[in-house]
């Protein structure tokens, strides 16, 4: 809900600017000004850096005495808003005998009146000039070697509360299923069977924000000499900053990352999903070690794996759980906590891959700061799904909700047939060469909205189906299928 708050305000007073909003209320008492901002470059070609706050200030890795840096305040804005968000899915899917078909519908609201804002920059001239032939403790912990490249920036401008506020959200989701078994005739009887249910969630949280709450800061580049002498980047950090270009000092540490895979280019102004084939074969050589999990392990993923969608917040945290499993180099001891429900959630999710005969080896927060004793195929498996989920964070809100109603073993098999299809060299495709539940037009419907969100446009005449995708597409086409395609490996239809 925090998290919420931020992003729409950073949209509202910064679009494309060089603000981060704060994604959890705990890393506001870390922001102060030059304080350490950890970077983490991306894994994935798709993904964007990652902001980690970490404990420490310019000062504690300084030699000397401390800089006093000056500061800047000014009244920013008076903010309120509220914003509301209604949403309706259905599904139906069904064989000659089987017929299933789920509706669900969800209202929610936020509501944030952070009240009288204020902006706070530390005077970069007056830093620069205390900054000159200084130098950092390279020894200190914080500046230690890790498996990732990681950099480091300062806070530099500060956006907090002045006043106590509150932060409102409301959420109403309704939902049903219903199965029919056809009649059958065994024998000489005549069988049939019908089941439903339904479900309804109700959500009213409010949040009493404190005063001096960070809501939203920017950083700039600290680049550190391999003789400790340090400078500070000019132009800041952000959305923009890729574009801006310094010279660089001889002797600094930098590092570049390397994508794991190749990037997919979509070059032509209409293109079909026929121009990614080879690189999602690579996906599925990197994803395929998911079907080797056991059934039971199947079930329960995708099951929480339907939850997670739902919730970008979570599904945030996951990665980063991921990140540190799979990378080995969680931030402790300035590594950024999570809430104790989230935790206890995402413990739940991670022990599903823990090996039966080790239950005292759990993946569970505990753990993190251990070696962990995985079998190669389980070490597999947790990068798979890191990959899986980092994928699932680039998708649009919409994409994820629509995605989740297509996450049951059965639809997720046709599904990825239907992927299989569409990234063929053979396009278009007959119509009656779908996988059969797709045939139908209120099935059809969902997927064509379902790849709609990811600037996937379906098309059929006469009788054929085929794709078009744009060069402004971006990764979005590309990450889709590489989701429908894990998700797959988790149905057991699969292996």
């Amino acid at each position: 809900m925090f998290d919420k708050a931020t992003k729409r305000l950073v949209r509202q007073i910064d679009p494309d600017g060089s603000l981060f909003a704060v994604s959890r209320l705990t890393d506001s008492e870390k922001l102060k000004p030059l304080a350490v901002v950890i970077k983490c470059p991306p894994v994935w070609f798709w993904q964007t850096a990652k902001y980690r706050p970490s404990v420490f200030t310019l000062n504690d890795l300084l030699q000397g005495e401390p800089i006093q840096p000056v500061l800047e305040q000014t009244e920013l804005l008076t903010y309120e808003e509220k914003h509301k968000c209604n949403k309706d899915a259905s599904l139906e899917a069904g064989g000659s005998a089987l017929k299933v078909s789920t509706q669900g519908s969800g209202v929610s609201a936020l509501s944030s009146s952070l009240g009288t804002l204020c902006k706070e920059n530390v005077n970069i001239q007056k830093l620069l000039e205390d900054s000159k032939d200084r130098k950092v403790d390279l020894k200190h912990p914080l500046l230690g070697k890790s498996k990732s490249k990681k950099m480091f920036t300062l806070v530099m401008e500060r956006i907090f509360t002045t006043a106590t506020c509150r932060i409102e959200y409301s959420g109403l989701e309704e939902g049903s299923c219903s199965g029919m078994l056809k009649s059958l005739k065994i024998g000489t009887a005549e069988l049939s069977l019908k089941e439903s249910g339904s479900l309804h969630f109700d959500t009213d949280v409010a949040m009493d924000i404190p005063p001096h709450t960070v809501m939203a800061y920017s950083v700039r580049k600290l680049n550190i000499k391999s003789n400790g002498q340090y400078d500070v980047r000019v132009w800041p950090d952000g959305i923009e900053a890729d574009e801006l270009t310094e010279p660089e000092l001889p002797g600094y540490i930098e590092e570049e990352v390397d994508g794991l895979l190749p990037l997919p280019k979509i070059q032509d102004e209409s293109s079909s999903l026929s121009a990614l084939k080879t690189e999602l074969e690579e996906v599925k050589a990197h994803l395929c070690v998911l079907a080797h999990l056991s059934h039971q392990t199947h079930s329960s993923l995708l099951l929480q794996i339907r939850k997670i969608l739902l919730d970008r917040e979570l599904l945030s945290t996951l990665e980063d759980k991921l990140d540190e499993l799979v990378y080995g180099d969680a931030l402790c001891p300035f590594q950024t906590h999570f809430s104790d429900s989230s935790d206890t959630f995402i413990d739940t999710f991670l022990d599903l891959l823990q090996p039966k005969t080790t239950s005292e080896n759990s993946l569970s927060t505990e753990s993190l700061s251990t070696s962990l004793k995985l079998s190669k195929q389980n070490q597999a498996a947790l990068t798979a799904l890191y990959f899986l989920m980092s994928a699932a964070m680039g998708l649009t809100d919409d994409g994820l909700i629509l995605l989740e109603s297509f996450c049951s073993s059965q639809v997720l098999t046709e599904l990825n047939d239907f992927v299989n299809l569409l990234t063929d060299d053979s396009q278009p495709v007959l119509f009656t060469s779908l996988p059969a539940p797709l045939q139908n037009e209120d099935m059809l419907r969902r997927v064509e909205q379902l790849f709609s969100s990811s600037n996937v446009v379906l098309k059929i005449e006469a009788g054929k189906l085929w794709t078009e995708t744009t060069c402004n597409s971006g990764h979005l086409p590309y990450i889709l299928c590489t989701i429908i395609h894990g998700l797959a490996y988790l149905s057991d239809t699969q292996k």
